[in-house]
């Protein structure tokens, strides 16, 4: 049993850093002006101004308004976490399509998840500036990484019981 853990560990982390250093080759500027703006700030904006009388600008990397500019930079992307489901997932031993399905909803869930931090912290740097600190340090992302350590195990669980049901089946 521990060497199915130890292959996951090594092949978890291997994946991990693999996606990390391809991620530190990202220029920054392709992020600030193409990544950030096209698939974070822009929507965060929409967002915001869609539910609020905010009015929002979104332009590279920054969210602004009249009461508040939050700059989106590298490590705040929600990728860490990102690449922490996707080598957990990939690491994990179960079917193509089971790890597909993981896949996609993995990073569903921290896309959605980045994008509510972000709006978030928006309104808190406008309403509630002492507290952008700790929210952006220390509780949003434990928060974040809390609920994807959670969809990994439901996940791997579930995943488990499915293909354990379907051997069962097959062998009947």
């Amino acid at each position: 049993m521990w060497y199915y853990q130890v292959k996951f560990l090594t092949f978890f982390a291997a994946i991990y850093c693999v996606l990390h250093g391809a991620y530190l080759l990202i220029p920054d500027e392709v992020l600030k002006e193409k990544i950030y703006y096209q698939g974070i700030v822009s929507i965060s904006a929409e967002l915001i101004n869609l539910f609020s009388n905010e009015h929002v600008n979104a332009h590279h990397n920054i969210l602004s308004s009249s009461k508040a500019a939050l700059e989106v930079v590298r490590g705040c992307d929600g990728a860490g976490t990102l690449f922490l489901i996707i080598a957990a997932t990939i690491a994990f031993s179960c079917s193509i399509k089971h790890k597909l399905v993981g896949l996609l909803s993995g990073v569903a869930l921290v896309y959605l998840l980045n994008q509510i931090r972000i709006v978030g912290l928006y309104f808190v740097v406008a309403y509630q500036r002492s507290w952008f600190e700790p929210i952006h340090t220390y509780f949003a992302p434990s928060l974040i990484v809390l609920i994807c350590i959670l969809y990994f195990a439901w996940w791997s669980i579930y995943g488990q019981a499915k293909e354990s049901q379907l051997q069962a089946d097959e062998s009947a």
